[in-house]
């Protein structure tokens, strides 16, 4: 299939309450890492990790319907993989009930993914 890049949304919120709204550009290749907006919009280009700046709580993932090769994301932090894996169906951004998570990461944790198909 012909990979068809999205954008997708990732929320912490940290200890002090403060949201942190980042923006990731998902380059719908399987095994490739997502790029985080490092502060001049996500792409290509942009960072493949995003770091707490406090202790912090994933609790929304938001994605944009229309990717073909891949259908879901593993969370790694620390270059370690997590178990946890995101698929894009429940976590649309057209899905208004989508799942509240409660992942949670510690200050200076190095928060990253990789694209996963089926």
């Amino acid at each position: 299939m012909v990979a068809t890049p999205q954008y997708s949304q990732f929320i912490f919120v940290g200890q002090s309450g403060t949201t942190y709204a980042i923006d990731a550009y998902i380059s719908d290749v399987n095994g490739a890492l997502v790029n985080f907006d490092g502060g001049g919009g996500s792409g290509t280009s942009s960072p493949t990790q995003w770091i707490c700046p406090e202790n912090c709580t994933l609790r929304d993932f938001s994605m944009t319907t229309g990717t073909a090769d891949t259908e879901k994301i593993r969370l790694v932090v620390n270059n370690k993989p997590m178990s946890t894996v995101l698929r894009y169906v429940p976590h649309l951004s057209t899905n208004s009930n989508r799942p509240v998570l409660n992942i949670g990461f510690a200050k200076g944790a190095q928060v990253s993914a990789f694209q996963i198909s089926d």
